[in-house]
């Protein structure tokens, strides 16, 4: 598996706007993996973006609006392209704008905006790392069956308790 990288800088107003592309591009066998344990639609990182949704609604509405007001006369057929417009808008918009990460996004590859090199860096080392947890996982897969025995020895007390204080 590889995971290559695309960067591209422009200008949004004054201010300069970076891009990062990722793919993974995988070999026969581990798209065999893929497909035999359905890693395609398998969430790589999930964030919680409470607002977006609605945002995405909302500029489903006011391009079907702006869409129906250029196509009135058109009758129903335009009704449906308004639809059709807001409801384009809307999934563009929402998927432009999710930050949850799906394997398939880095299939066929995904942009990610970046406001400045630091955010570009930190990006590319969370896909990375990301992506490096699926190959082993894809792995894994390979070997699921059986059982495995794990000893979990008690730690000295000040130990387990700064694994306790940091969590999972």
């Amino acid at each position: 598996m590889d995971l290559l990288f695309k960067r591209e800088q422009g200008y949004s107003g004054r201010s300069v706007k970076f891009k990062l592309w990722g793919k993974i591009q995988i070999d026969f066998d581990e798209a065999d993996i893929m497909k035999k344990y359905k890693f395609t639609d398998a969430v790589l990182i999930d964030v919680d973006q409470p607002g977006l949704f609605g945002r995405s609604a909302f500029v489903s509405v006011v391009v079907f609006v702006i869409a129906f007001i250029a196509v009135r006369d058109m009758g129903v057929i335009g009704l449906l392209l308004a639809v059709a417009a807001g409801i384009g808008a809307g999934f563009f918009w929402y998927h432009q704008n999710r930050e949850t990460i799906y394997v398939k996004d880095l299939l066929h590859g995904r942009h990610f905006t970046c406001d400045s090199v630091v955010d570009l860096a930190r990006k590319e080392a969370w896909l990375e790392t990301v992506v490096s947890y699926l190959r082993q996982v894809m792995e894994s897969a390979k070997h699921w069956d059986g059982t495995e025995q794990h000893t979990v020895e008690p730690l000295p007390k000040e130990e387990a308790r700064q694994v306790i204080l940091k969590g999972i």
